[in-house]
């Protein structure tokens, strides 16, 4: 019988030309954590296209949607780096088990709330279940050879993707047909099903070679490329979810698109981004790592900045391609250097770092868009997030990133 921390040896033949560690059964292992990983995001954004106008359905004003969407990362801002140093003094698997539980609860109250405020706090918990995206991610990677932890980031960033992408192209379909709430209630159940999987992951514990201490992450918070790349990180998701996951569907919804044409622009953003997630290493290979972050600020730019422009819902949803585009090799890039800044043993901290800064994004984008677009309109949201975008740019080129290979 085998422990958490101890797995029986597979035969040669098994490991043999694998990028995984010896030891590792690919279906305890890395393919239950990716279903699970599949779920964790499907529970979480199955209603992400009709959350928006939901909250107008409340009675919300703008600067409240903005308010409430900004909620989801409070929970990320506070918990991300308790978790991953929590995480790595007591492992990864029971903090992921506990974000699909949240995440579930969260949807469901949700479907519950019956007014902006009350869906305010709901999101917020979900907030709280998306930082245990520390624990999953570093779970997955653990998996993996350290040389292999670019692969083992595209591999799980392209699930993270996919499942975006299917879950708001079905979320706003659903919600169509079915109503609000019970997209709501289908994403609780999702969350369910996912915790019962992740519990039957086998997680493969690292050694230490020190204790750890609080040396141990002033250290790592002090390391100059992770540090690059969660400021890079913050201008990112500051514009994903200002307008990706903020005020894009109700720019669409303008131009008169229903909630199901509404996921089908979200949905033609994931798309893009699923190829941007799964060519990343190879174009690092072929033009470096800086040359794709800028080449990925430079794609998205042009999208976010011509969206105002367009007067029909097809442009858009081709412009919000473009956009995803460059979001999906742009994350791809920054989340494999974030792991790269750390020892195998303290990946968890250096992730909670990572995700908690770039948070800061996601908390500022919709909370900062929303007053933009309640006093300036909605296309002025556009403009300021092309401008943070070209900002996030000028942020790669200094410094270690410029040397990361």
């Amino acid at each position: 019988m085998t422990t958490s921390g101890e797995m029986a040896q597979p035969a040669h033949d098994e490991v043999a030309h694998s990028s995984l560690l010896p030891g590792v059964s690919r279906y305890r292992g890395p393919a239950a954590v990716a279903t699970a990983t599949f779920l964790f995001w499907s529970s979480l954004y199955l209603y992400v296209p009709i959350l928006p106008l939901h909250a107008e359905e409340l009675g919300a004003s703008l600067q409240v949607v903005g308010a409430v969407i900004a909620a989801y990362a409070i929970g990320q801002v506070l918990f991300r780096i308790p978790i991953g140093i929590a995480s790595d003094i007591y492992g990864r698997k029971p903090f992921a088990v506990m974000a699909l539980v949240l995440s579930a609860l969260g949807a469901a109250w949700l479907g519950l709330a019956g007014d902006p405020w009350s869906l305010f706090a709901a999101r917020m918990l979900t907030g709280f279940a998306a930082a245990g995206w520390v624990a999953i991610s570093v779970l997955f990677a653990s998996y993996y050879h350290g040389k292999s932890t670019a692969t083992a980031m595209s591999i799980i960033m392209a699930v993270n993707t996919v499942s975006l992408l299917v879950s708001t192209f079905l979320g706003g379909i659903f919600a169509e047909s079915l109503g609000n709430a019970r997209v709501f209630y289908g994403a609780a159940g999702i969350g369910v099903t996912g915790a019962l999987l992740m519990l039957a992951a086998q997680e493969r514990r690292p050694a230490r070679t020190r204790k750890y201490s609080l040396a141990t992450f002033t250290s790592l918070l002090r390391r100059p490329l992770l540090l690059q790349v969660s400021a890079v990180a913050i201008t990112l998701q500051f514009v994903t979810f200002g307008v990706n996951f903020g005020f894009l569907p109700v720019l669409a919804e303008r131009l008169g698109a229903t909630k199901a044409e509404v996921g089908y622009i979200t949905t033609a953003g994931l798309t893009a981004a699923v190829v941007g997630t799964v060519i990343t290493s190879w174009m690092i290979r072929r033009l470096g790592t800086l040359s794709v972050v800028l080449v990925a600020s430079a794609v998205s730019l042009v999208g976010v900045l011509l969206m105002p422009v367009v007067s029909d819902l097809v442009p858009l949803g081709a412009l919000q391609a473009l956009n995803g585009l460059g979001r999906g090799l742009l994350n791809t890039v920054l989340i494999s250097l974030a792991l790269r800044s750390a020892e195998t043993a303290d990946r968890a901290t250096a992730m909670g770092s990572y995700q908690a800064l770039y948070a800061i994004g996601m908390l500022a984008g919709p909370a900062i868009s929303g007053v933009i677009a309640e006093y300036g309109g909605i296309d002025s949201v556009f403009w300021v997030c092309g401008g943070v975008t070209v900002l996030g740019a000028l942020l790669a080129l200094p410094g270690p990133l410029r040397r990361a290979v």
